[in-house]
């Protein structure tokens, strides 16, 4: 009667939301709750989701988000939106409050659906409620689930879809639209996650083809059928709106998981367990079992010796697998274990091996650069491998009680872990610092936002972004998973012409942010402002809004904006070598994007880095002559990237490029300056070098140096 009125799978349901409610509070699900979002990727993910809801409904790819980041970002994936998500909210939207956020009911659904689909794949090997119930809290309070989510990565945190594989993969039969559902959610949930399920779709196929319950021909179809599905949803999601920018290889080697990842805690997640040393990323391949499930593990492991040893006949026999069924799953585990490990397999902090990976295949996992989450797969199968053999090993009578113990030295023993997880959902607190008049009588006539200049990423972007959203405004810049880097490089040279020439768009509200190439342009707009702008630095934020003293509204209800005088760069006579090396004398004429010195001279070490001179003297003496930029230097080229291009502007406008291969790398280039670029400027000269396609020495597996190199610049001069 009980069991009628309480289906087993709803009483599961709710283990996993008492798990929701211990670990968060459970107040995150309110809808207009959105104050513990207004930070890091939590804060990334509902600006990707604030700028959707306002797009049109009727557009092609539906996931297209162009408003935030315009051609940068492109599409909801890249915002690790959730846009599963998104998509079911949108047609609301016109209804919905202001704010509006489905990040915490999405966490909610995720934790309930790690429960259910945990019982669902353990009922398949046990028919014990109680064991069920018991195994399944184990899944529901796995260590990488809640460290994804204190990491800020909802989307991330639906561990429920590798468990709903594994379930279709253990069942009787080649379920094809239940895999077909399941990679559809996996595709609008993460990419990640996506190719997590694959691996576990690629394997059921083999599996099915083993057995003989899918012919070749069959198998085949099945696999055309789902792949053209699959990848028009993707196609429609706005997956394939970057030409460039997708594949990241740096990641690779860095945010990897450690060969001591099962039994390492990080800190929070045991008092037993000591910390283990580890490289600087290993954070993201965290992949700790916990003490209950290695005690556990322990436990089994040490009877299915014991039992293969004492050939007892009355002895129950050890747990056997098909091979059938147990062959595919290791190859996928061992392919995913792999690429956690990445080709700098580490043990705590050293590199026990390093191996090299063909270029082709270090640019196809460059589009999984965090590498170490691919052993959630794996981390999973070990769970369910460790219950299949408790639940054939040991005594049905003593097994509930064995698992109520280890579960509650779990939870006691992660207190720390809980603690900090729930600290972090419930006291977050944040203000946003424009709090001037100004950003509440913005006129109707502007309709965007231009950070200048646009970069891949800022710190200080935030606040802006919030605002544009919030004003249906489109904005140029955002924080994004993936950007196309090209038209970024595009964006940037643009941004410096604007300045440069006074070129400014009467419908864009310029903000310059705080780093040091904004800020050598943010004195270079003071300039070229024109009478009616306004340029003001407002809540530490620079912006030049065109027009802005036409508006008499405006100016009746702001007191006069105060302008600092321009300050000029560091002077320079033309002719001078600016010296790179340790010691030389570029320092005060470097402005963001480069490295500190070395004995042969500088590294970029972003995507643009620039030069800011000041030429005494001009207006006052016209230059009759073209002038000629002259760079002795070299880029970071070798067999694995055996070219290097650098686009070069100055003041905005593109002077040509630096090319560079390892058969001519180090050595001198000249490009020509207009006559009249330094008079028209105020004999200021900004000279932008950009590169697409960064280069790190990790990447190419020469050190573990990050730092995305581009130009090694040794001596320039302008003459």
């Amino acid at each position: 009667m009980m069991t009628r009125k309480f289906p087993p799978i709803l009483l599961a349901a709710l283990i996993g939301l008492a798990a929701f409610v211990f670990y968060t509070g459970g107040a995150i699900v309110w809808p207009t709750s959105t104050e513990w979002l207004m930070r890091g990727d939590f804060g990334q993910h509902f600006l990707g989701w604030n700028f959707f809801r306002n797009t049109p409904m009727l557009q092609f790819p539906l996931g297209a988000n162009l408003a935030y980041g315009e051609l940068l970002g492109s599409s909801i994936v890249f915002t690790d939106s959730t846009p599963l998500f998104a998509f079911l909210f949108k047609p609301f939207a016109a209804l919905l409050p202001q704010p509006f956020q489905y990040i915490g009911i999405w966490l909610a659904l995720t934790v309930v659906l790690q429960a259910v689909f945990a019982y669902k794949l353990l009922s398949l090997f046990s028919a014990e409620r109680l064991t069920l119930f018991l195994a399944t809290a184990f899944f529901v309070i796995a260590p990488p689930l809640w460290w994804r989510i204190y990491l800020e990565a909802e989307s991330l945190s639906a561990h429920w879809l590798i468990l709903a594989g594994l379930y279709l993969y253990f069942g009787a039969r080649f379920r094809w639209r239940g895999w077909l559902l399941l990679l559809g959610a996996a595709s609008l949930a993460h990419a990640y996650l996506l190719a997590m399920v694959l691996a576990i779709w690629i394997a059921d196929l083999l599996q099915r083809w083993l057995k003989k319950q899918v012919s070749p021909w069959a198998l085949a179809g099945l696999a055309l059928s789902t792949a053209v599905c699959l990848g028009l949803l993707m196609w429609s999601t706005g997956y394939f709106m970057l030409r460039d920018g997708l594949s990241q290889p740096v990641g690779l080697s860095y945010y990897r998981m450690s060969l001591l990842g099962l039994i390492d805690p990080i800190a929070w997640w045991s008092t037993v367990l000591p910390d283990q040393p580890r490289g600087g990323g290993e954070f993201d391949g965290f992949s700790f079992l916990g003490v209950g499930m290695l005690a556990l593990l322990a436990v089994v492991v040490v009877l299915s010796v014991s039992r293969s040893v004492r050939s007892n006949a009355a002895q129950r026999p050890a747990p056997a697998w098909r091979w059938a069924t147990l062959l595919p799953l290791l190859i996928v585990a061992s392919g995913l274990t792999l690429q956690a490990l990445s080709s700098y397999i580490g043990w705590a902090n050293h590199d026990v091996l390093v191996y090299p990976l063909p270029a082709f295949l270090q640019k196809i996992l460059g589009i999984f650069r965090a590498s170490g989450r691919m052993f959630w797969p794996v981390f999973y199968m070990i769970y369910v491998g460790v219950f299949y053999a408790a639940f054939k090993l040991l005594d049905k009578r003593w097994l509930p009680y064995l698992l109520g113990a280890l579960l509650v030295l779990q939870l006691a023993d992660s207190n720390d872990a809980a603690l900090n997880i729930r600290k972090s959902m419930r006291e977050y607190r944040w203000t946003s610092p424009l709090q001037s008049a100004f950003w509440k009588q913005l006129p109707p006539g502007y309709r965007r936002i231009a950070i200048t200049m646009p970069a891949v990423y800022s710190p200080d972007y935030f606040p802006i972004a919030l605002f544009a959203s919030e004003q249906r405004l489109t904005i140029n810049h955002g924080y994004f998973a993936r950007i196309d880097q090209s038209r970024l490089v595009t964006e940037q040279r643009k941004a410096t012409e604007t300045v440069f020439t006074g070129r400014y768009d009467p419908q864009t509200l310029y903000v310059f942010l705080g780093d040091a190439l904004s800020l050598s342009l943010w004195e270079q707009a003071k300039l070229t402002a024109g009478p009616d702008d306004l340029v003001a630095e407002l809540d530490g934020y620079r912006i030049l809004a065109p027009g802005w003293k036409r508006c008499s509204e405006c100016q009746r209800s702001n007191p006069a904006y105060a302008a600092a005088a321009p300050a000029p760069p560091a002077d320079y006579t033309l002719g001078t070598a600016i010296d790179f090396r340790t010691g030389g004398n570029a320092g005060p004429y470097l402005t963001g994007g480069w490295s500190a010195a070395e004995t042969w001279g500088t590294w970029t070490n972003s995507n643009a880095a620039a030069v800011w001179l000041n030429v005494p003297g001009v207006p006052g003496q016209a230059i009759a002559a073209d002038l000629t930029l002259e760079v002795l230097g070299q880029a970071y080229v070798m067999a694995k990237h055996p070219q290097q291009t650098i686009q070069v502007s100055a003041n905005g406008q593109a002077l040509g490029e630096l090319h560079y291969t390892t058969k001519i790398n180090r050595g001198k280039q000249s490009l020509r300056i207009p006559a009249g670029l330094l008079e028209k400027n105020h004999g200021r000269l900004l000279l932008l070098f950009t590169v697409a396609e960064t280069v790190s020495p990790l990447q190419v597996m020469e050190n573990k140096d990050m730092r995305g190199l581009g130009l090694g610049a040794i001596s320039m001069v302008v003459r």
